[in-house]
């Protein structure tokens, strides 16, 4: 059975399914939980036994993203440029983990799948989600950017502007009418669902399925997207280093009041 820190992991007739196990503070990704993940990735990429992979999250959510206060806690204790980069480097290589495997990854989404998470589920070959799930990048809220820039090549452009300049969340229906997933299901029917796909997938020759996923891939990877990805970790690292009034105001809440009154400032500031 395999053992990681921060993920639950289970195996059913080829399927391998990823569960983010910090429900505590709703899945959210410190540096160890992205180091898991990429880890089991590099496990499945060579485990004939695992035809497919599914990620979900445990409880009723799958990731709020980035754990901005272990990485405000520790994990970023000197926020300077290479630090920034370092730090983004860890997700993206997980995200980049998902692109490039020579087998289906599908997200099963519930509850919240925010920031890096959001990332992460759109560079799954197959979004599925149920009805409760919210979706978006409310980093910018902070002044913030996402480090794995995937949202414009997923999306149209007005409905990339929507997620990465509002900061507002989205519903799942509005999601599948932004292109962002491939079916919505009721809750109970989340798994079930993703099976079936796991199941249908199953049925390709495997040496020649991931032939065909990496033809689609490549095909963006010409159009610039690694470019984009860098480009976009760059813009994280600005974003974060550039200091501001909102940044400044956060900073001194969270210190003074802790995370939750801070984000409770900030989110009061777009109120309307």
């Amino acid at each position: 059975m395999d053992q990681y820190e921060t993920l639950s992991i289970s195996r059913t007739d080829g399927l391998m399914w990823i569960a983010f196990n910090r429900p505590q503070v709703l899945n959210a990704f410190n540096l160890a939980q992205w180091r898991d993940l990429k880890a089991v990735l590099d496990s499945a990429a060579g485990d004939d036994d695992v035809r497919v992979v599914a990620i979900q999250g445990e409880g009723e959510n799958f990731s709020a993203g980035y754990d901005l206060t272990a990485a405000l806690g520790g994990e970023l204790a000197e926020p300077l440029p290479n630090a920034f980069r370092d730090y983004a480097d860890v997700g993206n290589t997980a995200c980049w983990a998902v692109w490039n495997l020579k087998k289906p990854v599908i997200s099963a989404i519930r509850g919240y799948c925010l920031g890096g998470a959001f990332e992460l589920a759109m560079a799954c070959d197959f979004a599925y989600a149920d009805t409760t799930a919210q979706l978006g990048e409310p980093e910018v809220l902070l002044s913030d950017a996402p480090p794995f820039l995937i949202s414009p090549w997923v999306m149209g452009m007005r409905q990339a502007k929507h997620i990465l300049l509002s900061g507002e969340l989205i519903s799942a229906e509005t999601a599948l009418s932004y292109g962002i997933l491939n079916k919505l299901c009721e809750p109970d029917d989340l798994e079930a669902t993703v099976t079936q796909m796991a199941k249908r997938l199953m049925g390709f020759a495997p040496e020649t399925w991931h032939q065909n996923k990496s033809a689609v891939n490549r095909s963006y990877e010409i159009m610039g997207f690694q470019s984009c990805v860098e480009m976009g970790k760059e813009a994280f690292v600005m974003a974060n280093v550039t200091p501001n009034e909102i940044k400044s105001e956060f900073f001194e809440r969270f210190n003074r009041d802790g995370f939750s009154a801070a984000m409770k400032w900030v989110q009061n500031r777009y109120a309307v």
